[in-house]
């Protein structure tokens, strides 16, 4: 987590069905302080990466005041210790044997130290620049090395994972040789797309989109791209979750073809609508900093040119020159979401599989620091960062530009609900909260599930009061057949109350808890979701229920 509270030190919990006493317990104990991280990109001036900086050479500025760099690391592209080169007891945490299914990727076979993935966004892409897009992101993947470190997902109606995160890329690309949507004959031509004057209006970029879903009135057309843009923010934020405890700097290539222009949009006829939509962006962008993912938008619309000389046109057009005010604006949305994360925007170019070939490079080498915020009194506003290496100058530096001092959320019915909804309907694990579960058939009665996890003692937040620490968890179980169907919803909530006489002996022990569920006959997956109610932090683990023998 890049911005948070700094712990100084973690214990950790047991049981849910009461309390969790100092009999039964362990967890936290949390200073105020609140600690930022960065991820910096260094390249000089022939934007060649700068592999030899020092903590020394870094300066860190925080509304112009100098701040101290407490926390200082090099990072590279690369796999985490495998199985052949661990010790014996790392290489048992490798292994996971039949009925445990855990959400700690560094625990998994093959996990990497920095991931990229690669978004195609068929929602916002308009179909006839979907094959040359899609073409290109494949030809890019082509050109896998064993020790790239690749995921590819598509949104479309939904969050889909084409292949998760690998350090093989061997069978990501026997999926796509065998997958017929993602292996087109042949790289199409590319298109040179005219932005002619339709595209004029704020919603153009969207128009085919809210054309199919009926929008045909001003008002219909806004509300269709509204609810668009949102449920791509909120795919975000799934990828967010999924990718949060996984170490190192993470790329997100989003390729697609339609960025709501933010700043400009007429929200006029859409009440309220403004707000919401920025208040959602800047949600995003701040959890995509949290879990040190940078954005890497790739326009899919490639190369555009002038509509005055439009082929649709017999003569030239007395249209205003230039790319329409929409299409230029949705590229200043690109340049925002890129630069606020420390990624880089690719547009106005029909090199899709190099610009891809460009974000993934631009990560071999990256540096991690931090500092430890003064005065932090969770004002809630945004503080600006400057990062410097004066004794190196002239070196290109990206990060991001900033974070906001906000305190943790406010608990609340709505708020439980809504985030515990959504990690179930999540196509992909969320790994904020470390889990690790084994699940059988209950030996006296084979109707029901044993279910024994362990929560990772570090993703929980505990409060100290009168000289003990309290937290909460909620912890969520379904069951789902093929059709998305729910069963036999079961929503816990397990306070913790820990005194420090455990800590010694609890300290390298994880919250365990066991519950004995119904098994319905007619499911085929059972997802189990915790959520850290003072933070918000949710993990995840989908169990199929074919595999619990």
């Amino acid at each position: 987590m890049l911005v948070g509270l700094a712990l100084t030190a973690i214990l950790l919990a047991q049981r849910p069905s009461k309390p969790v006493t100092e009999e039964s317990a362990p967890l936290v104990l949390r200073a105020s302080t609140r600690l930022v991280m960065l991820s910096v990109i260094a390249h000089d001036k022939d934007n060649q990466p700068v592999t030899d900086l020092k903590h020394d050479d870094f300066r860190i500025k925080v509304n112009g005041k100098i701040q101290k760099v407490s926390v200082f690391s090099k990072e590279s592209a690369g796999s985490l210790a495998s199985a052949a080169t661990t010790t014996d007891d790392t290489r048992l945490a490798l292994i996971q044997p039949a009925n445990v299914f855990t959400n700690r990727l560094p625990a998994q076979p093959g996990a990497p130290s920095g991931v990229t993935i690669i978004l195609f966004d068929a929602r916002n892409t308009a179909f006839k620049d979907q094959p040359y897009a899609k073409a290109q992101v494949i030809r890019y993947l082509h050109t896998l090395q064993p020790s790239d470190h690749i995921g590819v997902y598509e949104f479309d109606n939904a969050l889909r994972v084409i292949h998760d995160y690998t350090s093989d890329s061997s069978p990501l690309l026997e999926k796509l040789d065998a997958s017929k949507d993602w292996s087109p004959p042949g790289i199409p031509e590319p298109r040179t797309n005219n932005t002619n004057s339709a595209l004029n209006r704020d919603s153009a970029i969207f128009d085919g989109l809210v054309k199919d879903a009926g929008g045909t009135s001003g008002a219909e057309r806004d509300f269709f791209t509204i609810d668009t843009w949102m449920a791509t923010l909120r795919a975000f934020d799934f990828i967010c979750e999924h990718l949060a405890r996984l170490p190192g700097r993470k790329n997100l290539i989003w390729v697609s073809g339609g960025f709501l222009p933010v700043f400009e949009f007429n929200f006029s006829r859409v009440t309220g609508a403004r707000a919401s939509v920025i208040d959602e962006l800047d949600h995003a962008l701040r959890a995509m900093n949290e879990a040190n993912i940078a954005i890497y938008p790739v326009d899919a619309r490639g190369l555009m040119v002038d509509s005055r000389f439009s082929a649709e046109h017999r003569r030239i057009s007395n249209a205003p020159a230039g790319l329409p005010l929409a299409v230029k604006n949705g590229l200043t949305t690109m340049d925002y979401v890129a630069s606020n994360t420390g990624g880089l925007a690719f547009h106005d170019t029909n090199g899709i599989a190099d610009a891809i070939h460009a974000a993934v490079s631009d990560s071999d080498v990256s540096y991690t620091i931090g500092f430890y915020a003064a005065n932090s009194d969770f004002d809630g506003q945004f503080h600006k960062i400057d990062v410097e290496t004066p004794q190196r100058p002239g070196l290109k530096l990206r990060y991001r530009r900033g974070y906001y001092d906000t305190a943790e959320k406010v608990e609340n019915a709505r708020t439980h609900k809504a985030e515990l909804s959504d990690a179930v309907w999540s196509p992909i694990d969320a790994t904020a909260i470390g889990i690790t579960a084994t699940v059988k058939p209950s030996p006296d009665n084979p109707a029901t599930m044993d279910v024994d996890m362990k929560i990772d003692h570090s993703s929980i937040s505990l409060s100290q009061e009168e000289g003990r620490w309290r937290g909460r968890l909620n912890v969520l179980f379904v069951q789902r057949n093929d059709q998305g169907k729910e069963y036999g919803e079961i929503d816990d909530t397990v306070d913790l109350d820990i005194t420090k006489p455990r800590y010694d002996r609890l300290v390298a022990e994880d919250l365990i808890y066991h519950r004995v569920i119904d098994r319905a006959v007619t499911a085929r997956l059972l997802r189990v979701v915790v959520r850290d109610v003072p933070s918000g932090a949710i993990g995840s683990i989908t169990v199929p229920l074919d595999a619990v023998k």
